[in-house]
């Protein structure tokens, strides 16, 4: 089999991983043998085995042994301890794996490197096959917790021509069109929390969910909701879905909504500010490593001057508001430029895309 084809299929198999590894990468492996693929797994749950032990065990559910075997790995097996689970690298030295192949190193300064050399030191060899991008592409959230201890942030805005991001004059207050929105909730699907503001709890009441092709199996992002004074409805879809949604307040814990929360299933936390650096460090506590930033306008102002995002995607539609629209210009009160480049221009509908890293 083509080794090329092989590290693709560890790649797929890494990204059913979205949302259960917690602050741990991605990762897909598989055992060959005979030309044959014998055991498959990725990694599944945070604090649970990884990806190489999982194909291991399957291998050897089936009745096959993994002695003299070739491993498939998207990333450098782990080779410390400071973990919950034991290094891969040594149940693959233990089990005579003798062939790996893998399609990106872990940049993980306990690993980087370190785990090929202790499987070269015994007598494995390791083959690199380029797809680096590959990966950190796909682990953009745990790399971005690694490299800036806090959650990878994307900032997601549809606006107008004239610059409105909210119709405060009509209940369907959308301002993109279906295939504008369908792909923006497809955004939801490569996060694992969605953060909005009070203010667009109690005025849209939306879930927060990812209703696209597979959504029926998928685990949902974590809803996020900044409210200083806890004044979100109990009955808010975000509650009775059942996703544990986090609420930032400056409220007390003694306050009865508190309690009455956490007794809904929220997890409620109290901080002196809710700046996003606060923010951001405390959804990390809760092994969250990608977060969609969805609204409003005083969200959106905080997190673009405080420079606290890496990806800003911008949805333009072709039309005005007017006067009966929310300009959110009218939210940042000094000039500011965004720091980033813009990396992709496309037409979603009837609205532009534009996309800055």
């Amino acid at each position: 089999m083509d080794n090329d084809y092989l590290i693709k299929k560890a790649f797929s198999l890494a990204k059913k991983g979205r949302n259960l590894t917690g602050l741990n990468p991605m990762v897909g492996a598989l055992i060959i043998k005979s030309g044959k693929i014998i055991g498959a797994g990725f990694h599944s749950q945070y604090g649970g085995p990884h990806a190489e032990v999982n194909a291991i065990l399957d291998a050897e559910s089936k009745g096959f042994k993994v002695m003299g075997s070739t491993l498939i790995c998207s990333l450098e097996p782990c080779c410390h301890n400071n973990k919950k689970t034991p290094p891969c690298t040594d149940l693959i030295i233990k089990k005579g794996i003798k062939n790996l192949y893998y399609g990106a190193l872990d940049l993980n300064p306990f690993v980087k490197g370190k785990g090929i050399e202790k499987l070269k030191n015994n007598n494995i060899k390791t083959t690199f096959i380029d797809y680096q991008q590959t990966n950190d592409e796909l682990n953009r959230g745990s790399i971005t917790v690694l490299t800036k201890k806090r959650p990878y942030v994307t900032l997601k805005i549809c606006m107008t021509l004239d610059g409105m991001i909210y119709n405060q004059k009509t209940k369907n207050n959308s301002i993109g069109d279906s295939n504008q929105l369908k792909h923006a909730n497809n955004l939801r699907r490569v996060h694992d929390s969605v953060l909005v503001g009070v203010e667009t709890i109690i005025k849209d009441n939306p879930k927060l969910t990812f209703r696209g092709r597979g959504s029926k199996n998928f685990v949902q992002p974590r809803p996020v909701i900044l409210d200083s004074n806890l004044r979100i409805p109990l009955d808010s879809h975000v509650i009775k879905f059942g996703n544990s949604p986090i609420i930032f307040t400056k409220k007390d814990k003694n306050s009865i909504k508190y309690r009455k929360l956490i007794s809904l299933g929220c997890s409620v936390v109290s901080l002196q500010s809710l700046k996003p650096q606060l923010v951001l460090k405390n959804l990390v506590k809760n092994n969250l490593q990608a977060t969609l930033i969805e609204g409003g306008a005083r969200i959106f102002s905080s997190f673009l001057t405080t420079n606290m995002f890496d990806e800003l995607v911008l949805y333009y539609s072709s039309n005005f508001m007017g006067t009966s629209g929310l300009n959110i210009g009218r939210s940042i009160n000094k000039d500011y430029k965004i720091r980033k480049k813009m990396q992709l221009v496309k037409n979603i509908g009837n609205s532009v895309m534009m996309v800055f890293k």
